[in-house]
C-alpha cells in the first residue's frame, strides 16, 4: 500500500463523519416544539339555556361561566352576542401533569394556568404568555336563538 491511498482513505471517512454530522445537527435543530395533546374526555351535548339566572353572567360582553364537562372542565366565554367560545380547561403545556388546569385570571381579561405560568386569549385561545407554544382547545359552540350547544367536536 503507498502512502497516498491512507490518506485518501482517511480524507473520505473525515468528509463521511463531517456530513454525518452536519446531518444530526440540521435534524437535530428543528424549530417547531414537541407538542404533546391535551388528553379527550367525550361528553354529550351541553345545552344552556341564556335566560336561566345561574348563566346571567353570560349576558355581558366578556362573561363567562365554569362548565364541568371536559377533560378538567370548560370555560364558557362570550365575546359578543353572537359569539361564545368554550375552552377546554387543561392547559396545552405539559397537559398530562397533574396541575395543569387553566383558570381565569382575577383580572377577568384573559386565562392563566397558575402551574406554569401560562396566559392566553379569549378571544382564540392561543397563548399570550409563558411556555405554552399551543392553544387551548375548543370546542364546537353554536347558538340557536337562546340556546348555546357545546359539543365535544374541537374546532382546532
Amino acid at each position: 500500500m503507498d502512502g497516498n491511498q491512507g490518506k485518501v482513505f482517511t480524507t473520505t471517512n473525515k468528509l463521511k463523519f463531517t456530513l454525518l454530522s452536519l446531518l444530526f445537527i440540521i435534524y437535530s435543530c428543528n424549530d417547531s416544539p414537541y407538542r404533546e395533546e391535551i388528553p379527550f374526555a367525550s361528553f354529550p351535548d351541553i345545552y344552556i339555556q341564556l335566560d336561566l339566572p345561574e348563566y346571567n353572567d353570560l349576558s355581558v360582553d366578556g362573561g363567562y361561566v365554569l362548565l364541568n364537562e371536559g377533560v378538567r372542565g370548560i370555560i364558557l366565554y362570550r365575546e359578543n352576542s353572537t359569539t361564545y367560545h368554550a375552552y377546554e380547561r387543561n392547559c396545552s403545556y405539559r397537559p398530562h401533569e397533574a396541575g395543569s388546569t387553566v383558570n381565569v385570571h382575577s383580572s377577568e381579561l384573559f386565562m392563566t394556568d397558575p402551574s406554569c405560568q401560562s396566559s392566553f386569549s379569549f378571544t382564540n385561545g392561543y397563548p399570550t404568555g409563558g411556555p405554552a407554544q399551543f392553544p387551548l382547545r375548543e370546542y364546537q359552540v353554536s347558538l340557536n336563538r337562546r340556546t348555546l350547544t357545546i359539543s365535544d367536536e374541537p374546532i382546532n
